[in-house]
């Protein structure tokens, strides 16, 4: 139901209209009367008032002067003029401060009901309009509170070849997320490793830490400049600069450099930045991998600035052509279809772009079975485990064209990737050397360094490979080694508990037993006497 204030000095007026109308099928629900403005803006204050029907000739304050009041005041309401002056000038002002209707005395009854129930639907379209503006207010500061978690989800699906590139594709999407970008403009990529922690931090330890260096990386890599910072679940970070100019920024190598000293003395931790050039979106994918690669041939420099297109010079410098099958490898691992065929694609497009003659086709095939029989060996398998018709063994005939490469290409990876996700996945050979050398030396130091030299992988590749394959960090791994040797020697022995320390790793027994109750909930004298065994 509305309310209707009625505002006329004249008291007959007032009750010709209270008394004249029957109100009782209509939509009012309460009529409130008022004898000036002053006793009209009293009522708009205490009161909801929906409808404003007032005289304009008035003493004191006219019904303009009150329609200016509303109009500030209480904006809601739906003002109605009725009065005995059909004066030009007052008509004039009224449309111009937006009244509803203009009528004249004497007005029949049934006209002056009928304006009413047009004012009281002017009064839902209102209310109406109100609740869709709230709406929308809402929906609006939600999706600016998600966005860019959405924008940051969009550049992993594109990272990962789950959108596609071509523009009637991608620019819709771009233009959904609000992403000011085209399919053709530039973008700048900073890979960021980070490489080592200078503290012992559980996994949801490095998560949150990694989300420091995160939004360190969009304050002091991107600033001020349009961009996201992108996580991805390894700990990786991809910092992308939306439209830089297309050549080489003159101030990266400092800003990555004041960020990796940052991070080193406020966050703990040493990183590298691997900065490419700039690239167009569609060629944004292809220069990602390409850090990506530079930062698992790192093995040398840590907590360094290092340049995509220095690399690249050596690379070039150093020798013929090479293909990214050690990528490959473990996207058969992790039967990740989709992405494989992606990358492989973009490989015989290389090779179409370089007019690839025979013997860049034999020295992709030879490495290609190298990698495949490397795969199926680390596994203990036999070919024919997976290719039921020797289906590998078509390659050589494959080697007259590009085209007949790539499609045989795609068919033994698919088969492979296939095989992998119906088996499950297993953990690599350097996963399983690195925790067998772990448990041959649980009483020492560890060193990641050592154990990434043993596998011949960067100390930062390892430490994503190892959590990746098994679910834990290799801080993490190692307390779960040292714990459960410590649980059976003091369940099963009666060496002295310093002893059992030292012969897990710990020098320090306040340290040991700090750890053990983490671990178990128990000290190590409680553990001992809840579950030792007669000997």
């Amino acid at each position: 139901m509305f309310n209707l204030l009625v505002v006329d000095d004249e008291d007959i007026a007032i009750r010709g209209i209270q008394q004249g109308i029957d109100w009782s099928d209509t939509e009012i629900g309460e009529l409130f009367t008022a004898y000036d403005a002053e006793e009209a803006k009293e009522l708009l204050l205490q009161h909801r008032i929906d409808i404003l029907l007032s005289d304009i000739d008035m003493p004191n304050e006219n019904g303009i002067e009150l329609l200016r009041w509303v109009n500030e005041n209480r904006p809601d309401a739906v003002t109605l003029f009725l009065t005995g002056h059909a004066d030009f000038v007052y008509a004039q002002q009224a449309l111009h401060l937006d009244c509803f209707d203009y009528l004249l005395k004497p007005i029949d009854h049934a006209q002056l009901k009928s304006c009413i129930a047009e004012a009281v639907q002017k009064v839902k379209e209102q209310r109406q309009f109100h609740e869709i503006k709230d709406t929308f207010r809402k929906v609006s500061e939600q999706w600016r509170q998600q966005r860019p978690a959405l924008v940051e989800r969009f550049w992993q699906d594109y990272i990962h070849y789950r959108l596609s590139v071509h523009p009637s594709r991608l620019e819709p999407v771009l233009d959904t997320y609000e992403i000011p970008l085209l399919a053709n403009s530039f973008v700048h990529i900073i890979v960021v490793s980070i490489e080592q922690w200078r503290e012992e931090w559980s996994a949801r330890d490095e998560e949150i830490m990694t989300y420091a260096v995160k939004n360190a990386a969009a304050e002091l890599l991107l600033g001020e400049r349009a961009g996201t910072v992108v996580q991805e679940p390894n700990g990786m970070l991809y910092v992308i600069g939306y439209n830089p100019e297309p050549e080489a920024d003159a101030d990266l190598a400092s800003r990555c450099s004041h960020f990796i000293e940052q991070c080193r003395t406020m966050l703990h931790c040493q990183l590298s930045c691997y900065a490419g050039s700039p690239v167009t979106l569609q060629e944004a994918r292809s220069s990602i991998q390409s850090l990506l690669e530079q930062e698992k041939n790192n093995v040398t420099q840590g907590g360094a600035v290092l340049i995509e297109a220095d690399w690249v010079k050596e690379r070039s410098a150093g020798g013929p052509t090479e293909f990214p099958f050690t990528d490959w490898s473990s996207l058969l691992s992790l039967g990740k279809r989709t992405e494989l065929a992606y990358r492989i694609d973009e490989c015989f497009d290389r090779m179409l772009e370089q007019k690839a003659d025979y013997t860049l086709l034999a020295s992709f095939y030879f490495g290609f079975m190298n990698m495949l029989f490397g795969w199926l060996n680390e596994r203990m398998l036999q070919a024919s485990d997976v290719f039921a018709g020797n289906e590998w063994e078509d390659g050589q005939q494959s080697l007259k064209s590009v085209a007949r490469l790539r499609a045989w290409t795609h068919r033994v990876c698919a088969m492979t990737a296939a095989y992998s996700s119906e088996k499950g996945k297993a953990v690599s050979h350097a996963v399983e050397k690195v925790q067998a050398y772990m448990k041959e030396h649980l009483h020492e130091d560890f060193s990641r360094e050592q154990a990434a030299k043993l596998v011949y992988l960067n100390p930062a590749y390892l430490s994503r490979l190892f959590r990746k394959e098994t679910g834990l960090t290799l801080t993490d791994y190692l307390v779960e080694l040292r714990m459960g040797k410590a649980r059976a020697e003091l369940a099963n022995t009666n060496h002295r508990i310093s002893d059992i320390a030292v012969a897990v790793g710990y020098s320090n027994f306040s340290h040991f037993s700090q750890a053990f109750k983490r671990a178990t909930g128990l000290s190590p004298q409680e553990y001992r006497k809840k579950h030792q065994k007669l000997i």
